[in-house]
This record gives C-alpha cells, sequence and structure tokens, in this order.
C-alpha cells in the first residue's frame, strides 16, 4: 500500500530527522485519497465502537486537511482545520467545545507524533483517552529513521526527548497502513 507515492532519495524530515525515503500523499489523486479515506473510515467506525463515538473533526495542515475535510464529510461532523503555527492557529475560528467532546485529530503520515502534540497543545484540551483520538494514513517505522541529525540542534532535540505523551499518542492512534511489522 502506498508504494506509489513512497519515493527513494536523501530526505530531512520537519523534524530535522533524516530518512532515505519518503511519502508524496499529496501527489495523491482526489479519487485516490477519498477511497483511502474510505477505507481508513471503516477502522475508525470499529474505533468508535470501542471508544466512543467522535463529535469533530481536525486536520493538520497540510495533507491532514485534505483527509479529516474528506472524512468529516463522510461522518457527518463539523470540521476545522489546525495550521503548523500557533499565530495562524489564533486566527482560526475553532469554537470551543465542552469538555465531553471527542476530537479526531488526523494527519497525512505520523513520524514522532510531535504534530499531534502541538496541535492538542494549541486547542488547550486535556488529554484523556475519550477526549482524543489521532489517525493517519501512514504510522512510519521510528527504526528506519536516522536520528543523528537531531542530537545537538536546539530547535529539535525535543524531538529525541521521551515524553508519555508519545505513548498516549501510540495508543490513541488509528493507521491505514503501518511500516511495523
Amino acid at each position: 500500500m502506498f508504494t506509489r507515492i513512497k519515493k527513494e532519495g536523501e530526505y530531512v524530515l520537519s523534524s530535522g530527522v533524516r530518512s532515505s525515503y519518503t511519502y508524496d500523499y499529496a501527489s495523491l489523486t482526489d479519487a485516490m485519497s477519498a477511497a483511502y479515506c474510505h477505507l481508513l473510515k471503516r477502522k475508525l467506525e470499529a474505533w468508535q465502537g470501542k471508544h466512543g463515538k467522535f463529535n469533530v473533526v481536525l486536520g493538520l495542515e497540510t495533507e491532514g486537511i485534505r483527509i479529516g475535510y474528506q472524512l468529516a464529510q463522510m461522518m457527518n461532523l463539523p470540521f476545522h482545520a489546525v495550521p503548523h503555527s500557533r499565530v495562524a492557529f489564533s486566527q482560526q475560528e475553532i469554537p470551543r467545545y465542552g469538555v465531553d467532546t471527542h476530537y479526531l485529530i488526523i494527519d497525512d503520515i505520523v513520524t514522532t507524533g510531535s504534530s499531534f502534540i502541538r496541535a492538542v497543545d494549541f486547542l488547550d484540551i486535556e488529554e484523556k483517552p475519550e477526549t482524543i483520538t489521532f489517525a493517519c494514513m501512514i504510522k512510519r517505522d521510528p527504526s528506519k529513521l536516522d536520528y543523528s541529525a537531531v542530537h545537538g540542534d536546539p530547535d529539535k532535540e525535543q524531538y529525541m526527548v521521551p515524553d508519555e505523551r508519545y505513548d498516549f499518542i501510540d495508543h490513541r492512534l488509528v493507521w491505514l497502513f503501518s511500516e511495523e511489522s
């Protein structure tokens, strides 16, 4: 799955992590993305049966917006876009939802989980299992990545710090495809 969009080469991901390959989700046609969204929706419906219904969908910039918007339409839920920067986020008109709201936060590819953590921080919501679910199309295998460039970089070294929040993401993450076996 996703072999058409896997690109070989030398890449530095936004986290500073190096990789010999990347995924170009943006190169998928709208029809292909919609088909993948339909497959992910089935997994999310099964998840909701065990963990409660979603109330709102949030798509992380850039391809998470594309995926999240399609899923929100399919599930008949409100949708909001979450930009990368706090300044851009502050310009969004996302209503305050109640404390019992179950957020579905979507991104295309998860590597470290830091984008999800940033979104939760921006939203200022409590991280409880019944209020947040994360979803992605592709979950990368951290053992296939080179973290050496991150060491010593004060802007990136937080990606190397073990954080219990990453464990929370792992237990609340629904993915369509995982590189891990």
